[in-house]
């Protein structure tokens, strides 16, 4: 693999876009479009779960911009192993398998997120 053959994308995201669409007032369809199960249950254990929200979102978006095809956040879901990492799962069946390593950043403000995929 060559540098030319990588594709980077990056998202910064401000979290307060979150805190505005609280999740107990009528906006579940936003999140049930944008969030798996699986990513919910993670960003609602924490006492405030829009850092992570929007740090999940912004991984998500960096993806697809290394993307060459539309692809609905949905059918990308971030997942964290035993220490933290995150990982990217694609639920959709593509022609091509994507591999994808993500790096996402939250304070309570700012959430970024960098994507690489071959």
């Amino acid at each position: 693999m060559t540098i030319e053959s990588l594709n980077v994308g990056t998202d910064v995201i401000d979290v307060k876009r979150f805190r505005n669409k609280p999740l107990k007032d009528g906006n579940t369809g936003f999140y049930h479009s944008v969030f798996t199960k699986s990513e919910m249950r993670y960003c609602t254990k924490f006492s405030d779960p829009y850092p992570h929200l929007a740090g999940i979102f912004a991984a998500k978006e960096s993806i697809i911009k290394c993307l060459n095809k539309p692809t609905k956040m949905i059918d990308i879901e971030i997942i964290h192993g035993k220490y933290g990492k995150p990982t990217a799962v694609f639920h959709r069946k593509r022609k091509n398998i994507i591999s994808a390593q993500i790096s996402i950043a939250h304070t309570r403000s700012i959430a970024i997120a960098v994507a690489i995929t071959d």
